[in-house]
């Protein structure tokens, strides 16, 4: 993802969302012209016009700027959805360390043993090993 330009990112957001240029600008009102100038890398945008692209297709701007926070507030984002809501940093560790535990657990599990009827902290676990393995 890293090697992609914030051209392409745009490109692929906007595609991915379902939109044409022409649909970002009556949305953005950036002008269709200057939208194909920035997926085509020929400009960048401002950091007033980079706000008004994130809103319009409804993505953070490190998401579009490929910074490395979009990872932690999707994240954050699936968590308020499902109703957990972290209101210190001491849950904010806890929640980390428990996440961290659960990977870990997922990596030292011998391969080809499976518990019919695992408890719900092993279910976690294959979750996870189901996400770190790229199956959905």
């Amino acid at each position: 993802m890293a090697d992609r330009t914030f051209g392409q990112r745009l490109r692929e957001t906007r595609v991915k969302a379902g939109l044409s240029q022409s649909d970002l600008e009556v949305i953005s009102g950036i002008p269709k012209a200057r939208l194909s100038r920035y997926e085509n890398g020929h400009v960048a945008p401002s950091i007033q016009t980079l706000e008004r692209l994130s809103k319009a297709l409804n993505v953070s701007e490190a998401m579009l700027l490929d910074d490395g926070r979009a990872v932690l507030e999707e994240f954050l984002k699936v968590l308020q959805l499902r109703g957990v809501n972290i209101e210190s940093s001491e849950q904010a560790v806890a929640l980390g360390n428990a996440v961290a535990d659960m990977v870990k657990a997922v990596g030292s599990e011998p391969e080809g043993e499976t518990n019919p009827n695992p408890p719900r902290e092993m279910a976690a676990a294959t979750t996870v090993r189901e996400w770190l393995d790229g199956r959905p």
